[in-house]
């Protein structure tokens, strides 16, 4: 849980903490899901946190947003219709409409006022999404949407916060059952999936359930500042495709922030200790 103290905000996440220095709170406010929180920080910009724990900041967010979209949409040769489960930051959103081929972007959010606290404190997150006529807003809970679609989607991104009464079915054998079906033949599934330093029997799980559903399943790393540890995963899963090749000639995008063509590839080397909870 994030405490404020002085001008330190810090959240404790198991035996270590991780603080910003803070000019001030701009806004705290229990929706029906969690508690959201909104801190001007002195050097990384505003800081948003859910129920305590950090989400993201100006600063950084890029790092994430950038490698839980692009590497799945490049990943796929053509795709043109994509759900967004949960990021209701709008940052996810933001970066699959650089990509010019693709023509639905169903945006699932469960908390509404996650998105609408960004749209004042997080511009940059937001920018274009309700100009964007690919662009459907469709508050509600994922977990339920996607069971009701067969046969729809050719990547599928799963933006959850860490598991916990609201997003812990996200991260379920049924679930993934459910986006299996929800994929086309040659669909992509790509959700965060926790750091391996203290949260590796996560990604183990995640890994084994997948693997059990889809032909291919991966792992891949970023460096995300804010998160525990700075070592964040991504799990990767398809009915066809190896994420390590650049299938897509339809995005001509010209400048990234973090991706490179060169991570489609390097992202996949995974450190020993990575590996072994792979096994």
């Amino acid at each position: 849980m994030a405490k404020l103290t002085g001008k330190w905000a810090t959240e404790v996440y198991k035996d270590t903490a991780f603080s910003f220095k803070i000019k001030k709170k701009l806004y705290g406010k229990r929706s029906k899901y969690q508690m959201v929180e909104i801190f001007e920080t002195e050097k990384h910009g505003n800081l948003m946190t859910l129920d305590g724990c950090y989400m993201v900041t100006e600063r950084e967010e890029f790092v994430y947003h950038d490698m839980l979209a692009h590497i799945p949409l490049f990943a796929h040769p053509n795709p043109k219709n994509v759900l967004v489960i949960g990021g209701g930051d709008g940052g996810t959103v933001r970066e699959i409409m650089k990509h010019k081929g693709v023509k639905v972007i169903d945006f699932v959010e469960i908390d509404e006022d996650v998105y609408t606290v960004s749209k004042k404190y997080f511009p940059a997150l937001v920018k274009g999404l309700e100009q964007d006529k690919r662009v459907r807003f469709l508050f509600g809970d994922g977990i339920k949407f996607v069971k009701e679609a067969k046969n729809k989607y050719d990547v599928i991104l799963v933006d959850s916060t860490d598991p916990s009464d609201i997003s812990g079915g996200l991260f379920s054998s049924e679930f993934f059952k459910d986006v299996y079906g929800a994929l086309k033949s040659d669909g992509i599934m790509v959700m965060q999936s926790e750091d391996p330093f203290y949260d590796g029997h996560i990604i183990s799980n995640v890994q084994g359930r997948l693997k059990k559903l889809f032909k291919q399943v991966h792992l891949y790393l970023a460096f995300v500042p804010i998160y525990p540890s700075g070592c964040w995963s991504f799990s990767y899963a398809s009915k066809k495709y190896d994420p390590r090749e650049i299938r897509n000639k339809h995005s001509k995008i010209k400048k990234f922030n973090y991706y490179t063509p060169e991570l489609q590839k390097a992202a996949f080397s995974l450190p020993q200790f990575v590996k072994e909870l792979l096994k």
